[in-house]
């Protein structure tokens, strides 16, 4: 096996570093490698033209931010071709503007000051301007019944300063906000656009990316084209890009086999170890916090007793999960919401994760049967019944069919129900839902993911277990304005321990995000900010679009030669 990058993990948290007008740092805690088959180190001169046929693993309901379930890996890597975000991540984890020019906080956090780039227009030739940043926040995210009203609930209002300049007033100090403007929060739209188009706005997208949309047809394909007047000069190198769903993974590894496809995206590990042994595919591989879980809705009884999701929890053994995945070799098992490479980890979380002990489950299980009060409404002594909801794909079915083998096997009735990806997610999302698998926590600052995560339900939709709890509640607290890395260590770990007892969610192993691409693609992990500073590669399988490449057939076959 070769290794193609590796992002270090910060030893320290990063506190304000006003050299580069950016206030905190997240760690880089993702390990990133390739199997024989690795892309070039060097991937050559860049080349202009070519159209990009990419595979995803799942559709998106809606592109317009705040009102579309942005929280896929399909999703987000569409998002990155249609949209820019205010702020990206380095290869060390540091907050740097991306679409704005500046963010830089008073002594306070509470009051952030961001300047934009100037000259930078919409798709649809609408400036990019202080007004149109407050635009988007009163209309598309500070409002009810947007997916991202929860998230930026302590933001009280936009103001405007100048043409290109907007402070962002906070209820109280945050001091990882920058992170807030890395997500669909932080991806302008066009007021015109949107204004114009009213409903269908979310069928049309019209944002500042690399590439504009030509046509969306939903659950077939999405064709883009150059955007000509993109704001980084000589960007984006392609002519265009189309992006097909294709949710089945066997499927879609066959489309690049056959040449069908130039890319394709897969978080699964069975996928991963195939794709390992192909020598004429280019394989990028990136390991973050992401995990496959199970996700219990804290609402719905029966699991809505701590008991029972407890014992659902020590009824499983991760290694087998991780194994019927494919993932063994690829994926360590996770017992928390950040990986063992991660500054944020802990040994004692994971020494406290129920894990294989069924003795342990019956025993739950029992106290919470013979409960006279047993949230279910059922009779003392009737079994406890279950209903697990996952996708169609034969390695999901597979890990599906576990969970109901292990919890059937202390006694627990389970169902299962196949769904497709757009629905379950908003199925997640509007708490119709008793089980799910899911994936659990990405790489954003640890205040930005556990603050959505578990908010109060009513205003958070991002709380998909609907779990909640005061000890969360107080340590949330001190991730938000504490900018000692001891102390946002200590709040962690405090709320990780809780969860070993309340077992809001279980979990698999880390999730490989995996990018497999035809030899003649190049640069998709390596690109960077306009002053040249390296980013944070392909998070969850979310590619900077702008930097890809293809060679021609001049510059391939010259290359060929080379090699020979």
């Amino acid at each position: 096996m070769g290794s193609y990058v590796s992002n270090p993990t910060l030893s320290a948290w990063c506190a304000v570093v006003l050299a580069t007008l950016i206030v905190a740092c997240s760690p880089a805690n993702e390990s990133i490698v390739v199997g024989d088959n690795q892309p070039p180190v060097d991937p050559g001169l860049p080349v202009h033209g070519g159209q990009l046929r990419v595979a995803l693993e799942g559709e998106t309901n809606n592109w317009l931010p705040g009102r579309g379930n942005h929280v896929a890996p399909a999703a987000l890597t569409v998002a990155m071709a249609l949209f820019d975000p205010l702020v990206k991540l380095d290869h060390e984890g540091r907050f740097r503007p991306f679409l704005a020019e500046s963010v830089t906080p008073n002594a306070t956090f509470d009051q952030w000051t961001l300047r934009l780039r100037p000259g930078v227009v919409f798709h649809d030739g609408t400036p990019l301007d202080a007004a149109a940043i407050k635009w988007n926040f009163d209309n598309l995210h500070k409002r009810q019944g947007s997916v991202t009203f929860g998230s930026i609930r302590d933001i009280d209002r936009v103001e405007v300063m100048d043409d290109l300049t907007v402070v962002y007033h906070l209820a109280k100090g945050i001091v990882p906000f920058p992170d807030m403007l890395t997500r669909a929060v932080g991806w302008p739209v066009s007021p015109t656009a949107v204004e114009r188009l009213g409903d269908e706005a979310g069928l049309y997208p019209v944002g500042t990316g690399p590439f504009k949309l030509v046509e969306w047809r939903r659950d077939d394909r999405m064709e883009l084209q150059r955007n000509e007047n993109y704001w980084q000069q000589g960007l984006p190198y392609l002519d265009g890009i189309t992006f097909r769903p294709l949710p089945d993974e066997d499927a879609r590894l066959a489309s690049l086999i056959s040449g069908d496809m130039d890319v394709i995206q897969t978080l699964r590990q069975h996928i991963v170890t195939r794709l390992r042994g192909l020598s004429d595919i280019h394989l990028y591989e990136q390991i973050g916090n992401s995990s496959g879980s199970a996700i219990f809705n804290a609402q719905v009884p029966p699991v809505d007793d701590y008991r029972v999701r407890q014992a659902l929890a020590w009824a499983l053994d991760p290694e087998a999960l991780v194994e019927v995945l494919g993932g063994r070799g690829i994926s360590p098992v996770q017992t928390q919401y950040f990986n063992e490479t991660s500054v944020w980890y802990s040994p004692r979380v994971a020494a406290a994760w129920p894990q294989a002990d069924q003795a342990r489950a019956r025993q739950l299980l029992e106290e919470y049967i013979n409960d006279p009060l047993r949230s279910d409404g059922l009779a003392p002594g009737e079994p406890v019944s279950v209903e697990m909801m996952c996708l169609p794909e034969q390695s999901l079915i597979d890990l599906a069919q576990m969970y109901q083998a292990f919890w059937s096997a202390v006694g627990v009735n389970v169902r299962l129900r196949q769904i497709e990806q757009a629905t379950q997610i908003q199925s997640v999302i509007s708490g119709d839902y008793m089980i799910s698998c899911w994936r659990t926590s990405n790489e954003q600052d640890p205040y930005i993911i556990l603050s959505n995560d578990f908010g109060q339900p009513d205003v958070q939709p991002l709380n998909y277990t609907n779990f909640t709890h005061p000890v969360i509640d107080e340590n949330v607290e001190i991730l938000r304005l504490e900018p000692d890395f001891d102390a946002r260590y200590a709040a962690v770990e405090d709320i990780m321990m809780l969860l070993t007892e309340q077992v809001p969610n279980t979990w698999t192993g880390s999730t490989p995000a995996a990018v497999a691409v035809q030899p003649r693609v190049r640069n998709i992990m390596g690109w960077t900010f306009p002053d040249g500073t390296l980013g944070d590669g392909m998070p969850v399988a979310q590619v900077s679009w702008a930097q890809v490449w293809m060679l021609d057939d001049a510059a391939w076959q010259a290359e060929q030669g080379a090699v020979e």
